[in-house]
């Protein structure tokens, strides 16, 4: 269980990592006034973006051994860390300003987190899941997507963001089922045998359509409302899977099931708290003033410690 905690720890710090240093490259680039394509093809040759792209890489890496090492109700909570690690990047390598209450919402999220560890004491189990559980899991969380997909057609901005995240969030916990289905074959059945059944490929479609819905809920309106519903639901998505199709156990009593739904409420609350109160996404001007920016002979913008 400790390999499961600190492979995903490991995700959630290599997500974080990567968004920070695309969003570095691409506010460089499109500060150019480039066109799309040109400054696409830019952006492959830089090292700033290359390097987010291996961090993205090890994202996958690190969250399939998480989830080959644990149950999903440990590693997908512990995933929600990502928001975290993103403000101490933002505060080491972009020198941004990040207020006490900021940083105070992620205490919260913290504490929940490690509550519902400790309350809940999450249990992996020996349970393989059989083709009609897949069938039914698969097929209430597609109905689920759909429903919220159709109310993410009407309402406030804000409503819609929300809903589309949350659909998200159930995409991206059935493909992370799909993942633990995957290193679970590898381990018994090797590569050849991950290659020749189905979950690999529902994986990977998972994981398209989970890409998909999210730029669309930030298309549809703001960051904080979709942010919030996706690291809210998914958590509770992926604990539901995790009983449902292999067997995870948590403890049952009363007291323990009531601690732990208030544990999750505690780190939900966290979410959104610091979703609303993130300093906001800075735009490529406001990169290019910060303190110690500086350009390589290649032009990649970097950031440089004050001594």
């Amino acid at each position: 269980m400790a390999a499961a905690i600190v492979f995903g720890i490991l995700s959630a710090l290599s997500n974080a990592s990567s968004a920070v240093l695309q969003r570095l490259a691409v506010a460089d680039r499109t500060s150019e006034h480039k066109s799309v394509w040109r400054t696409a093809i830019d952006l492959v040759r830089q090292p700033v973006w290359l390097l987010g792209v291996v961090f993205l890489a090890g994202t996958f890496v690190f969250q399939a051994l998480a989830l080959y090492f644990g149950p999903l109700s440990v590693v997908q909570p512990i995933l929600v860390l990502e928001l975290i690690f993103t403000l101490g990047l933002r505060v080491f390598l972009l020198h941004d300003g990040i207020a006490p209450r900021t940083w105070s919402a992620a205490v919260v999220i913290c504490l929940g987190l490690a509550a519902f560890l400790v309350v809940a004491l999450p249990r992996e189990g020996t349970q393989v899941p059989r083709a009609g559980q897949w069938i039914l899991a698969v097929g209430t969380r597609g109905l689920a997507v759909a429903v919220l997909l159709l109310l993410s057609r009407y309402g406030s901005p804000a409503r819609r963001a929300a809903l589309f995240g949350a659909a998200t969030a159930v995409v991206w916990s059935v493909d992370a089922a799909f993942v633990k289905q995957t290193v679970d074959l590898l381990a018994r059945s090797g590569l050849l045998g991950v290659l020749t059944h189905w979950p690999l490929y529902a994986m990977v479609a998972t994981g398209v359509l989970g890409t998909v819905l999210l730029q669309g809920a930030y298309a549809v309106g703001p960051l904080a409302a979709s942010q919030a519903a996706l690291l809210i639901v998914d958590p509770l998505v992926s604990i539901t899977l995790g009983i449902e199709l292999f067997g995870d156990q948590l403890r049952t009593g009363s007291g323990y099931l009531f601690g732990a739904a208030v544990s999750l409420a505690v780190l939900a609350a966290g979410v959104v708290l610091l979703s609303i109160w993130a300093p906001p996404v800075m735009t490529a001007d406001e990169l290019a003033r910060l303190p110690g920016r500086a350009r390589t002979h290649s032009g990649v913008a970097v950031s440089k410690r004050s001594a």
